[in-house]
Parts: structure tokens; sequence; C-alpha cells
């Protein structure tokens, strides 16, 4: 449609006939009878000249013309008028419907069409800001006097058009003139500055050249150096005569590999630019560190024309910032981990073991009668000796292991990720027997003993102070029970070993007996409030103790090996309860299944879920697996393996808990996953703690750059959901919306979240990890 012909007309009105009315007015043009016949009485036979036709639109609803006329203009064929109904229930009425077209276009001519109107026609003029765009037409409507108003108004957008559009050529062409003009005086002007800034910012390039402190160089295209300035010359010790012809290569220190300096230069070449630490050799032979910083310089034409490099030598700043950190945290005498450090380690394992359930254990080591030998073989002994105790007890523990020295002749080790507390007594007698043996220190022959107490978390205290206190008391006792030996803070060894095998015993039958459950709590869409997926969750429902929450039980199920007939129970437990949802009138509802370590390393997960399905007339997209970031970052090489091949199959994979496993972002970015998990301890103060604030934004914009999809898990406030909203989070789970429940209790639930009409909400992969 050429704009200047423009004869497109929509019609606003919610009744259907009316619509076909116009049509019949305005577009059947040919064969008209009803003109045919005025003509025939004011001028004899009708004589019908060619008309151009109306191309005519029609919407029944305010809200449905609003948008046929801004797709109109963003199409470039807008309306040149409207004919719109005073009275469209239930949506705009005709005022708020033209008042909403003028947002839109401006320029659109309109008619009212009304046979009535719950506004006074001047109340309705007051209103609008009508101008010469708004006419009134009542019903009925004179076959005739509406093809008048249609070829006016059309004609009358075609001459305003016309008129613009000569308006605007004129105004562009004085407007150019003006400019030109302009130009050539500013660019006279801009001559001659520009010549005496250009002298001028020679002579200063020249100078800074000449006397930073900075090194530089300058390289063409092919990196052969062009130019060098005298601190390049101080810094590597090469003159300009022995560089200049040269590649920079001539510094090179062979402690990068080809892989670093080749994403130098792609990073150089995309960006034109790169900065960062490099190692680099002077002429003398010695290694040194520099901050480089180098840039592209670009040609007329754009393309590369030079290079410059900027560095300067940082080796002695960073040796001494080394060296202040390793003696902020650092014993001087034994180089262990000191007070201040041990502390801080002490309070991130205990973080991470209050996320994951894991036992930490503390040990307190105070040699016995170190004050005699110190005082009778003199402090250097005493020192050496000291040394020593320090080195056989780093040789006794696990790389992960802390062992750090508190001061005197005590010595703290805590351990991580300690199964039974039987671990630290073995470990006690271990460091027993060490220590005890014999040491030849300055001539001397010195046998030392030492007394150790032990304190492990959770049992023996939940934060770091208790625990502290705890082990140093349990030393103390140990001391008093005659020295070289160790002591449990409240030992309760044996008591809490047979409640463990009695534990045991009961969870080998309770699959059998029936006793286990899978519970299911729905993750919620935060925009909608409805059902997006429920995740299954394990309950045992003892006959004597009631029921038994999982952090009671699943760690002695992985332990035991009791995991592998439990979680294979659930998997097919989730698949039958999805199909008898199925059944009840539910849809396909996504259950998303919690996977341990040891299932994975069976091998055959992705065989077993298909099975599984086809056994319960699935497809393997209707399950989810997740599995914490902690056991992913464990071996991530082999559980890649295993989550491709489930997604091959149609699975959706989710990493749980993520945020406390210490991801590598290489290997998270090269996982077959779909879904990020947030883990509960960052959005339970994300509303009100700036870091956990700033924790979930992160993630957000990881997952986003990852394009993985996010769930918040742990919900329990609408600020914390509200927090997560605004932060681009779409879907999350918790005690706001619902808790864990029954299978029955939760398809009520899902029953009353569905989606109001269409395919039920909870058919959306986790609410939308399937796009």
């Amino acid at each position: 449609m050429h704009r200047l012909q423009n004869r497109r007309i929509l019609v606003i009105d919610d009744t259907p006939a009316i619509h076909e009315d116009f049509r019949k007015i305005l577009a059947d043009t040919p064969g008209d009878s009803e003109l045919d016949e005025v003509e025939a009485a004011l001028f004899g036979a009708p004589v019908r000249k060619p008309e151009l036709a109306f191309e005519l639109d029609s919407a029944y609803q305010g809200h449905e013309g609003f948008a046929k006329v801004s797709q109109a203009l963003g199409a470039g064929r807008p309306y040149a008028m409207a004919f719109v109904d005073m009275r469209m229930p239930p949506g705009w009425d005709g005022v708020e419907t033209i008042e909403r077209l003028w947002q839109a276009d401006p320029r659109l001519q309109i008619v009212i069409c009304t046979a009535y109107s719950d506004y006074a026609w001047d109340e309705v003029l007051n209103r609008l800001d009508v101008g010469d765009r708004l006419l009134i037409l009542k019903k009925p409507f004179d076959t005739i006097e509406v093809r008048q108003l249609a070829d006016a108004l059309t004609a009358k957008w075609q001459m305003t058009e016309r008129a613009a559009l000569k308006m605007a050529d004129l105004d562009a062409v004085i407007q150019r003139r003006t400019d030109d003009l302009k130009r050539a005086n500013d660019a006279l002007k801009a001559e001659i500055d520009e010549h005496a800034r250009a002298e001028a910012a020679l002579k200063l390039a020249a100078s800074v050249f000449d006397n930073t402190m900075d090194g530089v160089l300058i390289t063409d295209t092919a990196g052969t150096i062009l130019s060098v300035n005298p601190a390049f010359t101080a810094i590597t010790g090469y003159v300009a005569e022995e560089a200049i012809g040269r590649s920079p290569s001539l510094l090179r220190s062979d402690r990068h590999d080809p892989e670093f300096y080749r994403e130098l230069w792609e990073t150089l070449l995309r960006e034109g630019r790169w900065e960062g630490e490099i190692w680099n050799r002077r002429k003398s032979g010695e290694a040194y560190l520099e901050w480089l910083s180098i840039g592209m310089v670009a040609g007329e034409d754009g393309r590369p024309l030079r290079y410059v490099g900027v560095f300067n030598d940082i080796t002695e700043l960073r040796r001494k910032d080394e060296h202040i950190r390793h003696l902020a945290f650092h014993d001087p005498l034994t180089g262990l981990p000191n007070r201040a450090l041990l502390l801080d380690r002490l309070e991130h394992s205990l973080a991470g073991a209050r996320r994951t359930g894991e036992r930490l254990g503390l040990m307190f080591i105070d040699l016995d009668r170190f004050k005699h030998i110190n005082d009778s073989l003199g402090h250097d002994t005493g020192d050496a000796l000291l040394q020593e105790v320090a080195r056989r007890l780093r040789e006794s523990v696990r790389q992960s292991d802390t062992v750090a020295r508190m001061g005197g002749d005590e010595f703290v080790i805590l351990l991580e990720q300690v199964g039974e507390p039987e671990v630290c007594a073995g470990l006690a007698k271990k460091l027993l027997t060490r220590l005890n043996a014999p040491m030849e220190l300055d001539g001397h022959t010195l046998q030392v003993c030492a007394s150790i107490g032990i304190a492990c978390f959770p049992d023996d205290g939940a934060d770091t102070v208790t625990l502290m206190k705890h082990a140093d008391a349990a030393m103390y006792a140990a001391k008093s029970a005659g020295r070289g030996t160790f002591r449990f803070f409240q030992v309760e060894m044996t008591e809490k070993a047979g409640q463990r095998l009695q534990l045991e015993m009961e969870l080998r039958s309770a699959v059998r007996k029936g006793e286990l459950e899978v519970f299911y709590q729905p993750g919620v869409s935060l925009s909608t409030g409805n059902a997006c997926s429920v995740e299954a969750l394990v309950r045992w429902r003892h006959p004597e103790r009631g029921l038994v929450p999982p952090n009671d039980f699943i760690p002695l199920a992985e332990e035991t090996g009791i995991i592998h007939e439990l979680g294979n129970w659930v998997l097919e437990e989730a698949c039958r309860q999805s199909r008898a949802w199925r059944e009840q009138g539910l849809g396909r509802i996504r259950i998303a299944v919690n996977i341990s370590a040891k299932q994975l390393q069976e091998g055959d997960l992705a065989e077993r879920i298909a099975g599984l399905t086809r056994k319960y007339g699935l497809t393997p997209g209707d399950l989810a697996v997740e599995l914490t970031e902690s056991v992913i970052m464990a071996n991530p090489e082999e559980i890649s393996g295993v989550f491709d091949r489930l997604r091959r199959i149609g699975v959706t994979v989710a990493v749980d808990d993520f945020g406390t496993g210490y991801s590598s972002l290489a290997y998270l970015r090269r996982l077959p996953i779909d879904v990020l998990k947030i883990d509960r301890s960052f959005v339970r103060n994300a509303d009100r703690d700036a870091g956990d604030a700033q924790i979930v934004r992160i993630i957000m914009a990881l997952a986003q750059a990852l394009k993985l999809d996010v769930i918040a898990e742990g919900v329990e406030t609408q600020a914390q959901a509200h927090f997560l909203a605004s932060c681009g989070c779409e879907t999350a789970q918790g005690f706001l919306f619902a808790q864990p429940q029954p299978a029955t209790v939760a398809a009520e639930w899902l029953r009353a979240h569905r989606a109001v009409s269409g395919p039920t909400a909870v058919e959306e992969t986790l609410c939308s990890a399937s796009r």
C-alpha cells in the first residue's frame, strides 16, 4: 500500500452484524443496489464511476482495536480512519478506546458510532482532545452518509499526510543548507584548532613517552617492535637498539603455556585491548611479574595499525603482599595456620556442614611436659621440637584437614567430612604413636607425648565458640586421665553405635513393610501462583518413632548401601503417582526426584528411568532428576556423562542446593544441565541481607548467561518472593506456597492451583525448563 493512497478502515464494535453492514457498504461497492436506485432517481439510468475500494479490518473490543492499530503502525501500514462503537461491554467503552487509539496513532481519523452513550456529548468532547479528528455517526446508519464519511476522512488523512511530507521535505532542504554552511565555518575553525592541538599533543606525548616510569613498547601489526621508551630499558635491560626490529617474544619467560598467549591474542583482536599479569624475563635471565596493558591503535579505515604495550614491574609488590598475608594468617615458627586462619576455616567448615549434615571433628593437642624440655634444653631446642611436631602432625592427616598452632605447645586439627566419631578416635591413636616416636634434635634424643581432646559437630557443639571450648575441656580431661591419651567430650560411643545399628536394621525392612512414603512439594510460578512441578521427598513413617525426617535416615542409607533399594523405590513410586494423577484428570505432572551419588555410580540410571516410564505409560520427559552441587563437583567428568545420557532421552536435569558446592565455572558451563536450584541458605535472608541478596543476583546472572532456568528453594515469606521476582526468578518452592504433603493432599492442592484454561500449569517443565 502506498502511504498516500491509504483507504484502510478499522471497525471496532462488539456486534458482528455491524461489521457485516460496514463491509456491505464500504467493501461491496460493485452492484450496490441502494446507490443505484438513488442515482436512478436523481439522474436517470445509473452510470457508476469506478470507485477505489476500501480495505476493512474488524475488532470486537477496544483493546483488540488498540492492538491492531499498533501492529499496523509497526508494519508501516497505518489505518486512515476507524469507526468506533460507544459501548462495548465488558471491555473499554468508546471514549477510553479512542483515547488509547490516539495514544498509539494521533493521526487516526475517528467516527463515533452510537445510538446512545454513557456520557453527555459535551463531556465526551471535553475529555477527548478532539481537534478535527472526530465525527459522530448516530445509529441507525445511512448508507450514503457512511460512504461519504469514509471517502472524506480517508481523503483528509491522505491530504494531511501529503502536506506533512511536503513540509518535512522543505524543512529538510532548509536544514541541510543551514548545516552545510555551519559545517564549513566549523571545519575551518576546527582545522586551525586541531593543528594547534596536534602540535601541543605531540610535544606532550613525546615528553610522557620519555619520562614515564612505565615501560612502553610499540609494535606493528606483525608484532615487530618499532619503538621503546627509557623505562622499557630500565625494567627489561634491553636498550632500544637491541629491541627494535625484534618480537616481544624476546621477553618470554616460558612460565605460560601456548594457550595463555593464544587467548591473549584472541582477546586483543576481538576487543582491541588486553590487560593482566604476565611473567616475562629480563636480559639478565631473571624472571619478573609485570602488569601489562596492550591497546590497539586503529588506522583511518578502522583496521589495526599499531599495538601499544604499557607495563610495570610488580614482582616485589606481589612478594610483599604474599609475605604480609602469610604472616597475618600463619605461625612464623612452624608455618602452620594460626588462630585467626583456623577460626576462619572452622566457621567456613561449620557453614558447609550445616548445609550438608556432615560431621566435623576438632582435636585440641597439648604436648605433655613441653615446658620442662624448653626450660632444660633452651628455647632453640624447644623451637626445633615444635617444628618437628608440626611436621609429624601435617604428615598424619589428609590434605583437606587443617593443622594449626594456637601458641605455645598447643595445636589444633580440624577434620572435615568425618563419617563417625570412631574416625577421630583412630586418628588420635595414630597421632599419639607418631608423636611418641623418638626425635633427634640438636644432639638430644627426645620423646614427647600428648593429651588430645576431641569434640565433634554437631554432637558436641553447633558453633565455633562452643566447639572450641568443648574440645579444650576434653583435652584437659585427657591430661587428668594420666596424659598420653585422648578423650571425647561427653563420650557416648557405645550408646550411639547401638542406636545406629538398630536404625539401620529397621530401615532395611522399611521398604518391604511399606513404611516409606513419598511426599510432594509443588514448585510455583511467582508471576501466576500456578503449580509448575512437584518434587518427590521420601519420608519414613516409623511405627514407633512416627514420621522420621529424611536427614535422620538418608545419610545412613547412603553409608550402608540401602540407598540403592530406597532410591529405586522412590523413582518407581514417582512414576506410579504421575500415572495415577493423570488418570485422576490432573494432566501431565512433571515430578522431580533427588538422586544420590551411589545411584549414579550404578551406571544404568538412564536405562532404569526409560524402563519405568514405559512401564507406567509415561515419557522420560515426565521426570526431572536433581543432584546436589557438591556431589556433582566431586566427580564432574563422570557425572557429566550420566547427565548427557539422561538429557538425550528427555529427562530434565537440575543442580540442587546451588551455591554451596564451590562449583568450577568451567565445569558448570560444560555440564549438560537445565536448571539451577538456589540453596535455601541464600534465600532465607536475601530480602534483608546485602550479601545473600548479591549471591542470589549473581546466580541469576550466571543462569541467564548459561541459558539455565532457576528455582529458588525455601521461600517462606512474601518479602522473599517479591525479592526473587524482582531478580527475574520465575519459579520457587517453600512453605509460603505449600509444605511437602502426601499424594492425596498434594493432588487437591494441584487441582486448586491449575491454570484457568489450556493445559495444566504443571505440564510445564519446572515452569520453563522446556523453553
